[in-house]
């Protein structure tokens, strides 16, 4: 493994991760009524819902990366992250925590809609901030089978809606659910996309990805029930699996310390902050 000031600065890329990785794995607002209580909900219309109800909240939590490979080892990475919506836009900054030879390193990020987002990273090594590119959303990060683009929040814009299969003809895990069949309306990695969406409350299952006129998914990333937590209408999932068929590996992502729409400040979100590394909150007890 590289060390020293060569090491920290290829890691930045897993710094990319973390702003995109509260808004990707977490759940927000309620998404109102089931279906059942009204007329037939049209593609689009389950889509936007299940988005809705994944991405609007705040939140400061502990982010867990476990990634297995074929051979059964395993690496670990822990970030500390802080994600506030403010004027519309996504906000977050993520603090490594480990392994200690990249500890300290600090990236914002600040969505930014119909371009790339804007992106700065502290390199303690350096003592200095840098502004990076999130323009390879495609790209696996950090050796992971996790991408840029699965771990920022989704839009429905960004998507071409095709068919919605009806509830009685998908079941997710013995739940009835929507699949959403899409394709990205920019060119990606992927030729096509199906979301599994819980009929119950539109909460986002699994995302199964596809390669351009391929029948079976080659990345697959799932969010079980079992794992989600519950509170005041939010639905959490405090587990994801982002599995690379292809490949045979895996990688487990994991949130603690969670801590649900609490106060943030807004000047958290800054370059002056980041270059003063100012602490970030932790869960209120």
């Amino acid at each position: 493994m590289t060390t020293g000031c060569a090491g920290r600065w290829q890691g930045w890329r897993l710094w990319v991760v973390v702003c995109l990785l509260e808004t990707t794995f977490a759940t927000g607002a309620p998404a109102g009524d089931g279906p059942q209580d009204a007329a037939p909900l049209a593609a689009t219309e389950v889509l936007d819902r299940a988005f809705t109800a994944r991405y609007e909240l705040d939140m400061t939590s502990v982010i867990e990366l476990v990634v297995h490979n074929q051979e059964g080892q395993q690496r670990t990475r822990r970030l500390r992250a802080t994600t506030k919506r403010i004027g519309g836009r996504v906000h977050s900054i993520g603090r490594l925590v480990e392994p200690e030879y990249l500890r300290g390193m600090t990236i914002l990020t600040i969505e930014a809609k119909g371009r790339n987002h804007d992106a700065f990273l502290y390199l303690p090594s350096l003592d200095r901030v840098r502004r990076i590119t999130t323009a390879h959303r495609g790209d696996s990060v950090f050796g992971t089978d996790v991408t840029y683009e699965d771990l920022e929040r989704q839009r429905i814009e960004t998507f071409e809606i095709m068919t919605l299969r009806a509830a009685d003809e998908t079941e997710w895990m013995g739940e009835p659910s929507y699949l959403v069949e899409a394709t990205p309306r920019r060119a990606y990695n992927y030729g096509g996309v199906h979301f599994v969406v819980a009929r119950e409350d539109f909460a986002l299952l699994a995302t199964r990805y596809f390669k351009r006129g391929a029948t079976r998914p080659y990345r697959v990333v799932t969010a079980d029930r079992a794992d989600m937590l519950l509170r005041d209408g939010i639905i959490l999932p405090t587990r994801l699996s982002v599995q690379n068929l292809d490949r045979g590996t895996r990688t487990e992502v994991h949130l603690t310390e969670l801590s649900i729409n609490p106060p943030i400040d807004d000047h958290l979100f800054s370059v002056q902050a980041l270059e003063a590394q100012r602490p970030l909150p932790v869960q209120a007890h």
